[in-house]
């Protein structure tokens, strides 16, 4: 059986990673038997998560695992084209600049950072709790400088962030899924990303930026009805 290696942190319902939940929700709609298990970054073969154990392989990130699984199970997304293309350009806004303005409103403002901490670092016994924690923040308000996004203000990040969420609501305006009227995996990667924003658990300054496009909010709850009934 394929075994899932993330974290097991999970805000609302969905996995703290979008990368990991993005993943668990593919296994679970496309019916693909799996368990999960409990991993750090450093134990995965790029030093990230989620990675995977299968057919006697480990299979790190989350693109190359879903790329295989498409492959190995002859998974017919029944796009065109330009679909894929299409579907292809909204995945890189959501997780290559989406998720950045997700970890920033994370990690960097104190009153955010402190939920997270809990989320975190709670099972985490004195001394080693603030140490750790300490050290993770750190590096990872390191990658964002190094990404680019960490060298802006909170309010430069959010404005940011307005944007990617105002283009995706004015693409949903007209198209019912995130590559037209057909549902696919891309949906899956959108919903994991914005589940992550427009949480209650775990609130950052973004959540209610993401309450400003009602577009967005019924389509997150489409996909919601989609992936709790696959």
């Amino acid at each position: 059986m394929l075994i899932l290696k993330q974290t097991t942190v999970e805000f609302d319902g969905i996995n703290a990673s979008p990368f990991c939940a993005k993943v668990e929700l593919f296994l679970k709609y496309y019916q693909i038997p799996f368990k999960i298990e409990a991993a750090l970054p450093m134990h995965g073969p790029y030093k990230k998560m989620p990675f995977i154990e299968y057919q006697n392989e480990t299979i790190g990130d989350s693109e190359f695992i879903l790329q295989r699984l498409i492959k190995d199970y002859k998974i017919e997304l029944g796009l065109t084209p330009p679909q894929l293309a299409q579907g292809r350009a909204w995945q890189l806004l959501l997780e290559q600049h989406l998720y950045w303005v997700i970890v920033y409103n994370r990690w960097v403002p104190e009153d955010s950072w402190k939920k997270l901490e809990d989320a975190f670092f709670s099972g985490l016994k004195w001394p080693l709790r603030p140490i750790i924690a300490k050290q993770s923040r750190k590096l990872a308000i390191k990658n964002l400088y190094a990404q680019g996004i960490g060298r802006f203000s909170l309010t430069q990040v959010l404005h940011t962030g307005r944007e990617d969420l105002k283009a995706l609501s004015n693409h949903l305006t007209v198209n019912k899924y995130i590559c037209g009227d057909t549902f696919s995996y891309f949906d899956l990667i959108a919903y994991a990303t914005l589940k992550n924003i427009n949480n209650q658990q775990m609130e950052i300054a973004l959540t209610a930026v993401i309450q400003e496009f009602q577009t967005i909010l019924d389509y997150q709850q489409r996909i919601e009805e989609i992936v709790n009934n696959p």
